[in-house]
């Protein structure tokens, strides 16, 4: 029996040893040449079968070690420093992308902390899991490395040292509260929907970085179910094993339905899109074109590694109204900016053609701002493709608290109307100094998450429609409409200024929605709405994508499977209708 275990263990080290060396050597090519290839998309793979050998390895081989012999000792403490990392440097490489996509400049020199984060985080495990299978291949044939497991003595996960007993009580605390937070992620993950406010808030970072959450909790599982012995304390064993496997199994939902929702994605785009383009869409785009567009809706390996953002020309707080000179009184404390995204190369031959491309920040009306709050690196990526891409201000409502983000310059007394007029503004100004950036009035795209989305719905309906259209300058063509769970009140249906869903006709521009089927601050029964809208009213050019088991601003981390799927579709869309 106890041969057949040290086989096991020998050939799982083999290929583990393997598989954590290809990952290193690949991972550091891909550091040299990275982007969007198929070929990173196998390395994906080869990352995750790396992973699951590395847990596999820790936990069964820990049953056969002698730990009161050197090598044994080493091993067994490596894979707790092991599974205590991989909870860590998982996260750290989301954070390091994440910080890289919200920072205005693209040198090294201004992100080494943030690539350094992303790099550490990924080898980190690796090198640790490397080291673990080098000490096995020079010591498996050593006696005194391996024991019986039945002449183990069952021991108490308290015993030793009082040094080890306050480890392992905080190791078993903190695993615990690991599964804990996994099995309410679990639940915001199925029936995050119907969560409320403030569970909603935190199901943001859940499923779109459900791969990380799930290994996070499975190192949790394996070093509880590492420390409780299972012959010893079985009742508490067994529950751990079950509801580790169980939340863990749940956040890989996310990425497990990625090809289901690439299908439903494409099908109805094709249905909603097809009909205006001669019945194939697709030949609208040449291959010169296609260059430029990603080449498949998602890419495993740009979730852990990212990708680095695309090069243009920033130009920042640029302002295009002034409270003081305004006719509302409301206004006269407020100053509004804007940042806008231009291409190299003044847009020539690129798909965008200097199209316009307004993008309105979230945040409930009361918080966040331009550049941090607005996905800077989606920005570049369209600017780099030839759009020229304004991120702007409006009015926020004062609720005299504050935050490191929002500026108080914005603040004051203002209504839903105040605010959709402030964007309106900024297109006046547009019309005005559209030259000074070679901007494509007659065609103009808005977009925006949440209460952006909001007000990108306002501003393109209100156009279109004409009933508010003094609110915005005539000399912009809206052609396109892109909210992210747009934050309208479908209960209001009288008063566009809750719901501008009501002011859909068969003028509206196209419109391509994204909505997290579990969005618990916002929910998808909005999007809905404003697709049903369209519809009715006969005018086809409409989509919503909607997306499993996602939460509320699902799409913040650029390269989550998510807003990646979205990207690929919302880049053809804009050609299309460019």
């Amino acid at each position: 029996m106890l041969q057949k275990a040290i086989t096991v263990i020998k050939t799982t080290n083999i290929f583990s040893l393997i598989f954590n060396s290809v990952v290193i050597i690949l991972g550091i090519v891909y550091l040299f040449f990275p982007g969007y290839s198929v070929i990173w998309n196998i390395f994906g793979y080869i990352y995750a079968i790396a992973i699951a050998l590395n847990f596999y390895q820790i936990y069964y081989s820990d049953r056969r070690l002698h730990l009161k012999g050197k090598a044994g000792g080493q091993i067994y403490v490596l894979g707790f420093f092991y599974l205590i990392f991989q909870s860590l440097f998982v996260l750290f490489m989301n954070f390091g992308n994440m910080f890289i996509s919200i920072t205005y400049s693209n040198l090294l020199a201004d992100n080494i902390y943030s690539y350094l984060l992303v790099s550490v985080g990924f080898f980190g495990v690796f090198i640790i899991g490397l080291i673990i299978n080098v000490i096995i291949l020079r010591n498996q044939n050593k006696p005194d490395l391996w024991i019986e497991e039945y002449i183990i003595k069952e021991r108490s996960f308290l015993e030793g040292s009082l040094f080890r007993k306050i480890l392992r009580i905080l190791l078993i605390i903190s695993s615990i509260l690991g599964i804990v937070a996994g099995f309410l992620s679990s639940f915001l993950i199925i029936a995050g929907v119907n969560s409320g406010r403030v569970l909603g808030f935190g199901s943001v970072s859940i499923s779109q970085l459900g791969e990380s959450w799930g290994l996070v909790f499975i190192s949790c599982s394996v070093i509880l179910i590492k420390l409780i012995r299972r012959k010893a304390y079985p009742y508490l064993f067994y529950p751990t094993l079950i509801l580790g496997l169980i939340v863990s199994t749940i956040s890989f939902l996310p990425i497990s339905s990625t090809p289901f929702v690439i299908r439903d994605a494409q099908n109805g785009f094709d249905e909603a899109f097809n009909p205006a383009f001669n019945g194939d869409w697709k030949a609208e785009i040449t291959p010169e074109i296609e260059e430029y567009f990603l080449e498949k809706p998602y890419y495993l390996m740009q979730y852990y590694l990212g990708v680095p953002p695309k090069e243009c020309v920033i130009i920042r707080d640029v302002p295009f109204f002034y409270g003081s000179q305004s006719s509302f009184e409301v206004d006269q404390n407020i100053s509004l900016f804007f940042d806008v995204y231009l291409p190299l190369n003044s847009g020539v031959g690129l798909p965008g053609d200097n199209s316009t491309l307004i993008r309105i920040h979230g945040g409930g009306l009361v918080m966040g701002d331009k550049g941090i709050s607005n996905m800077m690196q989606m920005n570049k990526y369209f600017a780099a493709q030839g759009y020229i891409v304004f991120d702007i201000q409006y009015g926020l409502i004062d609720t005299g608290s504050s935050d490191f983000i929002t500026p108080e310059y914005r603040k004051g007394n203002f209504t839903k109307e105040d605010i959709i007029r402030h964007v309106g503004n900024f297109t006046y100004f547009l019309a005005d100094h559209a030259n000074d950036y070679g901007a494509n009035l007659d065609s103009v795209f808005i977009s925006g998450g949440s209460a952006g989305g909001f007000l990108a719905s306002a501003a393109a309906l209100m156009t279109s429609n004409g009933t508010y259209s003094d609110m915005f300058s005539p000399d912009l063509t809206i052609n396109g409409l892109i909210p992210y769970y747009p934050a309208n009140r479908i209960s209001v249906e009288d008063n566009p200024f809750d719901n501008p869903g009501i002011l859909v006709d068969e003028n509206s521009p196209a419109c391509l929605i994204y909505h997290g089927a579990q969005d618990g601050l916002v929910h998808p029964e909005v999007s809905l709405d404003l697709y049903d809208r369209y519809i009715e009213n006969g005018n086809t050019n409409c989509t919503l994508i909607l997306m499993p088991f996602a939460g509320h601003a699902s799409d913040v981390y650029f390269t989550g499977n998510y807003n990646q799927i979205f990207l690929y579709f919302m880049e053809r869309f804009l050609y299309l209708f460019h």
